[in-house]
């Protein structure tokens, strides 16, 4: 057994937006890249596809959080039902930006000059999941300004703000007691392959080099 649904290992169709032609086939080509180049095994595959109508995931490229951006962001919003989920990859983007993303449902974001394949495909396959992503600075920095976007724009989608999802903190959790992965993987009713995979999203998430380095990071900041 993987120890995944098979939901969990469906393709992500994802489609991808921008204002000019040189942003839009770069984020393609990175959406598109040979999954060699760092995803582990495992993880759903992201198909770029030209139909927004379609996808699962609607990766919207900007400078700035700018009256065009939060336009799109808003159209997705008016549509009843079956719309795309947004992930904004923004040039430019501080606490102000974030925010006005936020309340205009941009849950996931990247900021371009971070946008790295592996993390923008990952950061796809969460917003198919329904779990937002943000970069780690700038979740830091809005979680004490986000009361209102939590309640009206997160809570009523059944999404969080945290950094990391329960399944992944329930990971983290039992790293911080010094389980291992066979015993995480049995206790979690997951096969050890899939705790790898787990542990390898949280550390893309909060941008560290391993295990241990997220553990500290997660204590921190109060995750765990």
């Amino acid at each position: 057994m993987s120890g995944r649904p098979e939901s969990d290992l469906a393709p992500v169709r994802t489609a991808v937006r921008a204002r000019d032609p040189i942003s839009q086939a770069g984020v393609v080509a990175q959406l598109g890249a040979d999954p060699g180049d760092g995803d582990p095994a495992g993880f759903r595959p992201v198909v770029v596809t030209g139909d927004d109508a379609t996808a699962d995931v609607l990766v919207i490229v900007g400078d700035t959080v700018d009256e065009w951006l939060l336009a799109q962001l808003d159209a997705l919003a008016a549509v009843p039902g079956g719309a795309p989920r947004p992930v904004l990859v923004v040039g430019q983007l501080d606490d102000t930006a974030g925010l006005q993303a936020i309340e205009a449902g941009g849950l996931s974001m990247v900021r371009r000059a971070e946008s790295t394949a592996p993390l923008l495909r990952e950061v796809v396959r969460a917003a198919a999941r329904g779990e937002a992503r943000l970069p780690t600075d700038l979740l830091s920095s809005l979680l004490t300004r986000v009361g209102r976007a939590q309640r009206q724009v997160l809570a009523p989608r059944g999404l969080t703000i945290l950094p990391l999802s329960p399944r992944q903190l329930a990971v983290l959790r039992m790293i911080a007691a010094g389980a291992d992965t066979a015993t995480i993987a049995r206790d979690l009713s997951y096969s050890e392959r899939s705790i790898k995979n787990i542990v390898h999203e949280i550390t893309v998430q909060l941008g560290v080099r391993n295990r241990t380095q997220a553990v500290a990071h997660a204590i921190r900041e109060g995750l765990i």
